[in-house]
């Protein structure tokens, strides 16, 4: 693996915290229709989940007109805290990965969904700041991760060349934009996501179900 740059995805790619969506589907459900049953249909939810917090609560509220936009982000904000806070975990293998890649001097971005305030809840619970000076966030750049342009920004941002710069992701979609955009791409299984047979078919190098990220340090040497 020819590896100048890597730009990290964080959910359900560098941390397990995918259950969060499972979680909110209840909370949302409760709340406004009384029913713990709820879950958005797959089209949406695929939608919500690239997109920034805010996008995602103007879609649900438009779809559902339960709440108001302002009233769903920050349910989503403080709940998605309180998970990174208290329950998320590395992924298998993510910190000896992250350790090695730091001490072969390549450079590392995330490139996320979520907004960099939300997250330095988990970057000041696990260090994160030693492996990644900057967070680009799809708001930054005004577009979801159906678009190439926030794994764009981060490459930009890294200075590296597009031959050299690999995109980790567990999305379907975020994997299938890194790889239209000519990245070469690791996808990474999480159970809490759509189209799992799909994944291996867009990553350059897959780790599955049984696999550890740890599995990639001795091809990056």
């Amino acid at each position: 693996m020819n590896m100048k740059g890597a730009i990290f995805d964080l959910d359900g790619t560098l941390i397990d915290s995918l259950f969060f969506w499972d979680r909110l589907w209840v909370k949302l459900g409760e709340k406004y229709l009384g029913n713990s049953e709820f879950r958005p249909g797959s089209v949406l939810e695929k939608a919500v989940r690239t997109v920034t917090f805010r996008d995602a609560a103007k879609l649900l509220h438009e779809e559902f007109g339960f709440g108001d936009p302002d009233e769903i982000y920050d349910l989503m904000h403080d709940f998605c805290i309180e998970i990174y806070r208290d329950e998320a975990t590395f992924k298998p293998g993510a910190k000896e990965l992250l350790d090695h890649m730091k001490s072969r001097g390549i450079r590392m971005c995330i490139a996320s969904a979520s907004m960099p305030d939300l997250l330095r809840a988990i970057f000041d619970r696990f260090g994160l700041d030693d492996y990644f000076p900057k967070i680009i966030s799809c708001a930054d750049v005004g577009k979801g991760k159906s678009h190439p342009d926030v794994f764009i920004a981060a490459e930009t941002y890294m200075g590296t060349s597009r031959e050299d710069t690999w995109v980790f992701e567990d999305s379907i979609v975020s994997l299938e934009t890194a790889q239209k955009a000519g990245f070469k791409t690791v996808g990474v299984f999480d159970k809490h996501n759509f189209n799992l047979d799909r994944v291996p078919e867009v990553s350059t190098e897959y780790i599955g179900e049984t696999d550890s990220l740890a599995r990639l340090i001795e091809q990056i040497s």
